[in-house]
């Protein structure tokens, strides 16, 4: 399985310009990568979301372990979404293939081929 990073997203000027540069060559390709990268930023926000609502406040909080637990964090986000994720982005691979190829061509089942 592909590895995922988040501090790679395409909301990285240089990560968009390699998207916008392999969507003209293999647009497939190209969709399942925004969508595994949506799937990764997807996760790592719920994941943030997650660890807000857990109390936390202890006698060793401080700006080194909240660094620390913010990088944690983004690592679980992108090993989740490496590892399949929550099949968002298979989802959108199929939602988005039928708006490219609405005359019905073959679909790939997995955003992981």
């Amino acid at each position: 399985m592909p590895q995922i990073n988040i501090s790679g997203l395409s909301v990285d000027p240089k990560s968009l310009g390699d998207l916008r540069t392999r969507a003209v060559k293999d647009p497939q390709g190209a969709l399942r990568e925004a969508a595994r990268q949506f799937e990764a930023l997807m996760l790592d926000r719920m994941v943030k979301s997650m660890r807000t609502a857990a109390p936390g406040d202890s006698l060793f909080d401080g700006e080194g372990t909240r660094m620390f637990t913010e990088l944690l964090d983004h690592e679980y986000a992108a090993k989740l979404a490496a590892q399949g994720g929550l099949g968002l982005a298979d989802m959108l691979v199929r939602q988005l293939s039928q708006a490219l190829h609405p005359s019905g061509q073959e679909i790939p089942e997995s955003a992981d081929k």
